[in-house]
């Protein structure tokens, strides 16, 4: 047991069988690329999770508080396989995924993979209780999430500094009570996930972002230019069509798709190239009529735009804008590219305006200068 733990006491527990949808029986790990370091556990719950009957003795041993050779290591270490492999069996959504659905509500499971505040772990408190807090953005924007739980089940010493204070970790949980302000969740776990291919940790979701110059059909953009400020005003001249025109033409795609409002991608492709292999991609394009940094207002009239985009069978997600993709924005498109990565390998990537403008470059579709700039330039020169 941890320093300072205490009896066990868990927030909601009366809610545990009313509120803990159950997932399918854990089977032994499979390919998920990601590794799920624990720094909290509830055992009883993840026992009612996993089940019996397909653990190993000495995780399902450790699971029941028996007295195991390095219980600590295999609750922190061994278990997340399994709870990684039931999330995957489940389909457990994003908390955005869920409000997008209509199906946030008590009792549902979620993941939540970002960035939070802990509270509680002060050497003076001497409450058993502790919590993770966090202020949500679109479509919860106004809410705050709060995950509760006790000081009996941080799992090892290093979970008193890795969860304090402002801090950035994993948490699979289920919704507790919801209200105008606040979502208030019971963890299963919270720890850190990494990806298990690295020789040292990264974190999970690091490794999902795909850089534009990893694409094949992007090559020859010059990384070293920089447009000023007023070249890179020129962007407002350029209509999403004719940047949807260039990338059917580099991927070649023969029809260039028309725009209609239930569209899930502006385009879809099997011909991006990664690595030198052809992959299928399914592209959200923003143009200029709306210059500014990308909001998750600015997709679609419900702001859903992203959460349709992940629901294509895709490989790669491409999130292009005239301008610069907004923090908001790529949480949420990494929060979506998370979660279908636990069923299907993808990749995230966001394709900005100034990457568009080098791309734009490298092609002779840069816009030139208005004639009154030209104008002076010529008669200074």
């Amino acid at each position: 047991m941890a320093r300072g733990a205490q009896p066990e006491f868990e927030p909601y527990e009366e809610a545990d069988d009313e509120f803990a949808n159950g997932l399918p029986t854990a089977t032994e790990p499979s390919d998920i690329q990601a590794r799920l370091t624990a720094f909290y556990l509830s055992r009883d719950r993840v026992l009612g999770l996993l089940g019996t009957e397909r653990l190993p003795a000495h995780v399902l041993a450790a699971l029941q508080g028996q007295d195991v050779v390095m219980a600590s290591a295999i609750l922190s270490n061994a278990v997340g396989s399994y709870l990684l492999e039931a999330m995957a069996s489940g389909g457990v959504k994003t908390l955005q995924q869920l409000a997008f659905e209509g199906k946030l509500q008590r009792g549902a499971q979620f993941i939540y993979d970002g960035h939070v505040y802990g509270n509680g772990f002060a050497y003076a408190n001497k409450s058993p209780t502790l919590n993770l807090s966090e202020k949500l953005d679109e479509p919860l924007a106004g809410q705050r999430l709060l995950v509760e739980f006790s000081k009996s089940g941080l799992v090892n010493e290093t979970a008193y500094t890795r969860l304090a204070g402002s801090t950035r970790l994993f948490v699979f949980g289920y919704v507790s009570d919801i209200d105008a302000t606040t979502v208030r969740a019971v963890p299963y776990v919270i720890g850190d996930l990494v990806d298990r291919s690295a020789g040292l940790p990264m974190p999970f979701l690091q490794t999902l972002e795909l850089r534009p110059e990893d694409i094949g059909q992007f090559a020859g953009m010059d990384q070293e230019w920089m447009p000023s400020k007023a070249e890179f005003e020129r962007m407002r001249t350029v209509p999403e069509q004719a940047v949807k025109e260039l990338l059917c033409q580099l991927l070649g795609e023969h029809t260039v798709p028309n725009d209609w409002g239930g569209e899930e991608s502006d385009v879809f492709t099997a011909n991006l190239s990664v690595d030198g292999h052809r992959t299928t991609a399914a592209f959200l394009l923003k143009g200029p009529a709306r210059f500014h940094p990308m909001k998750p207002a600015d997709l679609g009239k419900n702001g859903d735009q992203l959460y349709r985009l992940f629901n294509i069978p895709a490989q790669v997600f491409v999130i292009q804008h005239c301008h610069n993709v907004g923090a908001a924005v790529r949480k949420q498109a990494e929060a979506f590219a998370l979660q279908r990565s636990f069923t299907s390998p993808c990749r995230v990537v966001f394709v900005d305006g100034l990457t568009t403008a080098r791309l734009l470059r490298a092609h002779g579709q840069w816009p030139a200068a208005p004639a009154a700039t030209a104008k002076r330039r010529s008669k200074a020169a």
